[in-house]
């Protein structure tokens, strides 16, 4: 699972359409999808190492959240306070993106439309 990326997020009805139409298009190929639908995990990844993976944040602030694995360790970042400034407050999605592409240290993109 080293060099993996991992958007995760939840079944919050006030973000969950959000991010589905607005977000995931949005992101790269090489950034996986987390979808915790409940307490079941969604992803084409095995749910008890997802799982495991979820267990151990250790910069969990809600979802969504964003984790990488580099070197074998698994590294994560709180993206709820820039999600939110987006939904609620109408700040710049391109911002939100391109923090998350720093995070996963992929190319930043420049204009979203």
């Amino acid at each position: 699972m080293n060099g993996k990326n991992f958007f995760c997020y939840n079944n919050r009805k006030n973000s969950k359409y959000y991010i589905e139409q607005n977000i995931i298009p949005n992101l790269t190929d090489e950034i996986e999808i987390v979808y915790l639908n409940g307490k079941k995990v969604e992803s084409k990844y095995p749910a008890e190492f997802i799982s495991q993976a979820l267990y151990k944040l250790k910069n969990y602030n809600r979802f969504p959240h964003i984790m990488k694995i580099r070197n074998g360790k698994l590294i994560d970042k709180s993206v709820n306070n820039p999600f939110y400034n987006v939904l609620n407050l109408n700040k710049s999605k391109t911002e939100l993106l391109n923090q998350i592409n720093k995070f996963f240290e992929l190319n930043e993109i420049k204009n979203v439309a």
